[in-house]
């Protein structure tokens, strides 16, 4: 109980740029049962955690994805649950089997239009309608409660031709949904509507 007073303490008076997010993290992993869960970037493990102790509930595992190595260290009731995984986002969900349906995505990794589209692409082969995707910063750069739709370069290479949220937005809404909770960079829920891949799930 003391680590979820600890989450709930960063959510109220964290000042990261994802720190509001933390208990929806945290609840959404936990309420939809999640036992296959994929984390695309890592950084200083803020979103880790919650997605961590949501794992341990679940009984379930969570792979976290980034191409730095990672500096923080994950208490030892947590290390059962939880698999580092030192690579390139698309290159680790393009050799993930595709017969492994993944319950729970979340994406805060390279932000550029194309990076984002090529993983939404993988994404959209590894998940059920009862699966959940979220993803951070389609609201980035203050633009809360809107979204960034600057088609421009002026944000640098990881904001480039739209950025997330473009690759969002062109998703075919016969087949997704979404919609964001408008603070701290925006978090998004993305979710398949059909699959006949996994229509068991």
């Amino acid at each position: 109980m003391k680590n979820i007073e600890k989450l709930v303490d960063k959510t109220v008076n964290g000042s990261g740029d994802s720190d509001r997010h933390i208990m929806t993290l945290f609840s959404i992993a936990l309420a939809s049962k999640s036992k296959v869960m994929i984390e695309l970037g890592v950084r200083g493990g803020d979103t880790t955690i919650p997605l961590l102790e949501a794992a341990k509930i679940n009984g379930g595992m969570l792979y976290s994805v980034d191409i730095n190595d990672v500096d923080f260290e994950v208490s030892d009731d947590l290390k059962p649950h939880w698999k580092f995984i030192k690579s390139d986002a698309i290159k680790f969900l393009e050799e993930w089997d595709p017969t492994k349906v993944v319950d729970f995505f979340y994406v805060d990794d390279w932000h550029s239009y194309e990076h984002v589209k090529r993983e939404l692409e993988i994404i959209d082969t590894l998940v059920s309608p009862s699966s959940v995707v979220l993803l951070h910063d389609l609201m980035y750069g203050g633009t809360c409660p809107f979204y960034h739709v600057d088609l421009t370069n002026d944000g640098g290479a990881q904001w480039t031709k739209g950025g997330p949220y473009r690759a969002v937005a062109e998703l075919n809404p016969q087949f997704w949904e979404f919609s964001t909770l408008p603070w701290n960079n925006g978090l998004t829920l993305l979710r398949k509507k059909y699959s006949s891949k996994f229509s068991n799930k």
